[in-house]
């Protein structure tokens, strides 16, 4: 069984599918699955792939990504070759993306990009409300539904000395899409005791990165709120967790939320969105999940920093606790090696 697993960037910061895809690498060469990954831009080439080599010397293309011209590139070539397609959309066709540039991709997906969902072996989909979001499209092609792994490592809070300044931690995507500039007016709203916010994140949006930073100015945040470079070392992501006291994630549209998984694989408490598919949080106590609005992220992000030291740790457990049970790579990479054989048996 040889697997190509396709994504366009070549590069830590096109954010959770290309953590999710290396990761995945690893472990299935660890359980000696050939899986090649393939990359159609990054720093040293943009397009210069022989991709019929490519496509030749594997059996089953999982592609990560839709829109994209290397996407289709690869799709119609493997088509060419008879091979094995599988599709992960990756939150591309959830409500709040397709509302962006809405008559650009209205246009799109009734010419190409439907056709190509609807002839290719099987889509991926990493929540039930993303299939039930596909569905509704009219995409008949069989959807799997299987999440993202996470690695899940014993972990030691800094629990030595109680600190001066607790921390609240955004690590994301500096994107429109994930509420950040909402998040900045609660803060501002709340002006909490003896907490700081740290925004991490590659930054995909300039425009929106620099109204960020002119709303930290305009409500006097600067002694509050800090923004950093993006972090892709593990080590140094291991250490930004673990140092904080809760994580924020006022997204309007997920389709799984890396960063979300991340933070409660270190034990951090999660305060996210109804929009993201962690509804679940709530009702297992590992976090605080709201409707996104304006009001509603103020309201829950004042009780999240009121909470003590004790309640915040017990938040955090659980939701570790239940990542372990559901989400751990090691589980997950099983249920990708079976529905790759399932693809390649089935026709």
């Amino acid at each position: 069984m040889k697997i190509g697993l396709a994504i366009h960037h070549h590069s830590p910061g096109y954010g959770g599918p290309f953590t999710v895809l290396s990761e995945s690498a690893k472990y299935l060469y660890k359980n000696e699955i050939n899986a090649r990954m393939i990359f159609g831009q990054n720093q040293f080439s943009n397009f210069n792939l022989n991709l019929k080599e490519i496509v030749k010397s594997r059996d089953l293309f999982h592609i990560f990504g839709i829109w994209d011209p290397f996407h289709i590139r690869l799709f119609f070539q493997a088509k060419k070759f008879k091979k094995k397609i599988i599709i992960s959309t990756l939150g591309a066709l959830e409500p709040w993306a397709l509302e962006q540039k809405k008559l650009k991709k209205k246009n799109e997906f009734k010419i190409y990009q439907k056709k190509i969902l609807n002839n290719c072996d099987f889509i991926h989909a990493t929540s039930d409300d993303e299939k039930k979001h596909l569905e509704e499209l009219g995409i008949k092609t069989p959807i799997k539904v299987i999440p993202h792994g996470v690695i899940i490592k014993s972990i030691q809070k800094n629990t030595l000395k109680e600190k001066s300044q607790r921390e609240a931690l955004f690590f994301s995507i500096i994107h429109e899409k994930k509420g950040i500039l909402e998040l900045l007016n609660s803060w501002a709203e709340i002006k909490p005791k003896n907490w700081i916010l740290k925004i991490y994140g590659p930054v995909s949006d300039m425009n929106y990165m620099i109204k960020i930073k002119d709303k930290i100015s305009k409500l006097s945040l600067e002694d509050s709120v800090f923004i950093y470079e993006p972090i892709f070392e593990y080590d140094q992501k291991e250490k930004i967790f673990l140092n904080s006291d809760c994580f924020i994630l006022p997204s309007k549209s997920e389709n799984f939320g890396m960063s979300i998984v991340e933070a409660l694989s270190y034990g951090v408490p999660v305060l996210t969105t109804e929009e993201t598919p962690w509804k679940i949080l709530q009702d297992i106590n590992g976090g605080k999940i709201i409707k996104f609005s304006q009001d509603n992220l103020t309201k829950s992000l004042k009780e999240m920093l009121s909470l003590s030291k004790e309640e915040l740790t017990l938040f955090g457990s659980k939701g570790r606790e239940y990542l372990k049970q559901n989400y751990d790579i090691e589980k997950i990479i099983i249920d990708y090696i079976n529905f790759y054989k399932e693809v390649l048996q089935k026709w």
